[in-house]
């Protein structure tokens, strides 16, 4: 019974200076503390990556803060000036839910 009893208390007693080194190493260490930006086109959506427009190819992109759809036609390796395809009118969604 002395055994087992010596055995618990060994057991318990490890599992105890565990924890406390788990402890000490968590207030020694400052907290990491992290700030973010909001990305700088976080507004774009980009619709399709290929897009066939007035027979360019090129990207297909929404910015959602006004609903425009641009069209970015592709040459070569690069992009060309991008062209307004259509506004969406978002407004309308909230009167049509009425």
């Amino acid at each position: 019974m002395d055994k087992i009893d010596n055995t618990l208390k060994g057991i318990l007693l490890a599992i105890t200076l565990l924890l406390a080194i788990i402890v000490l190493r968590l207030l020694s260490e400052p907290a990491i503390s992290v700030s973010a930006q909001a990305a700088r086109f976080d507004h774009v959506l980009i619709a399709s990556t290929t897009f066939l427009y007035k027979g360019q190819q090129g990207m297909l992109v929404m910015d959602k803060r006004n609903g425009n759809v641009w069209f970015f036609p592709r040459v070569n390796e690069g992009f060309q000036d991008p062209i307004l395809v259509i506004r969406l009118p978002f407004e309308k969604i909230d009167k049509g839910l009425q």
